[in-house]
């Protein structure tokens, strides 16, 4: 359903990746009016095994360099910056082989993507050495594209090495332990969330187990410094030895939270309907090896917005302080004027 035969033939990846309970399109929006009941035990679990499956890629039957992902209506009605993302890296992954490994990608989010169709990633080989390969992919839908990125990958050598700070524990952060889960800080204000949206942050249908260090709702207008950290862990082990699956999931996870980040000094919220905000660019350098299914604690700030453009940094920390990857964004960040906006007389 939804995907064409030819892609279909290909080996496209499950076509539920994610239980149909998870996959709120906008048109099943009106059938949940008992949206309160979501976060029930009835709630089908979505495991990490689907989250892998939903960030691959499978190969297009008549070119080497073509590949189709899969989208998901989390809820949104467009599809999340952090799934093209990391699917564009599964393409460039598929295409560079298992020798390399990625250190860096860089993207551009060119517009929405429509959560009802799949979304062609084609990759182009800038160059490729002994050491470095560079693969540079396009996503599109319906041939026009959403998303650009190139990649940087490396074979694995030894070689200088140090990082600045401390971890998230020696800085004073709580640890993920003593804090309650993202679904137990919403859990008193579904009220409060869009019917659509329920579902995204009930404790079943979220594979990864994230807990922000301090709570900010979406709809909290207060004032804060620009700073928040958020743990996260794949909530089922994830299988041993591949490198370029907890990428994947790194990236995908990325972008979830960071461009907040750029809001908190400004009296707005991220769901008020006068704030248009949107995802720009992004990008991940990744420094050390990690594991998804082991605690990670993005750390992230935002030193400036300006021009209608928030822009955030973040820095990846493992429980023990080791620091294994660096992001950042910059986002729209454009809000409409309204009567309460007007000074008065």
């Amino acid at each position: 359903e939804g995907v064409p035969r030819t892609l279909q033939a290909a080996g496209c990846p499950s076509l539920e990746p994610f239980p149909r309970a998870a996959m709120l399109s906008a048109r099943a929006a009106p059938s949940l009016v008992r949206a309160a009941r979501l976060c029930t035990a009835a709630t089908r679990r979505v495991t990490a095994d689907a989250l892998v499956r939903h960030v691959d890629v499978s190969p297009v039957a008549e070119t080497s360099t073509a590949f189709v992902g899969r989208s998901v209506d989390l809820g949104w009605g467009r599809v999340y910056g952090g799934q093209t993302m990391a699917q564009a890296l599964a393409a460039c992954q598929k295409l560079v082989g298992g020798d390399f490994s990625v250190h860096q990608l860089s993207c551009h989010f060119l517009r929405g993507g429509d959560v009802s169709a799949d979304i062609r990633f084609d990759c182009e080989v800038l160059s490729h050495g002994r050491s470095f390969s560079a693969i540079a992919v396009r996503a599109s839908q319906e041939g026009a594209p959403i998303l650009a990125m190139t990649a940087s990958f490396q074979r694995a050598e030894r070689g200088l090495e140090h990082q600045d700070g401390l971890g998230p524990l020696a800085r004073g952060l709580p640890a993920p332990e003593d804090l309650p889960t993202l679904a137990d800080r919403f859990a008193p204000h579904l009220a409060k969330v869009p019917p659509r949206l329920r579902q995204l942050y009930s404790a079943e249908a979220n594979p990864l187990d994230l807990r922000p260090c301090e709570f900010v709702a979406p709809w909290d207008e207060s004032v804060r410094a620009p700073r928040q950290a958020v743990w996260v862990r794949a909530k089922d082990p994830l299988p041993p030895g591949d490198e370029a699956v907890h990428q994947r999931l790194l990236t995908y996870f990325t972008d979830w939270a960071l461009l907040g980040t750029a809001l908190q000094p400004h009296p707005t919220a991220m769901w008020r309907r006068e704030l248009q905000a949107a995802s720009l660019s992004h990008s991940v350098t990744f420094h050390r090896p990690f594991r998804m299914d082991a605690w990670l604690c993005h750390v992230m700030r935002s030193p400036s917005a300006s021009g209608g453009r928030g822009f955030a940094l973040g820095e990846v920390w493992s429980e023990d302080g080791r620091l294994v990857a660096s992001t950042s964004q910059e986002g729209l960040m454009r809000v409409r004027s309204t009567e309460r906006d007007r000074p008065a007389g």
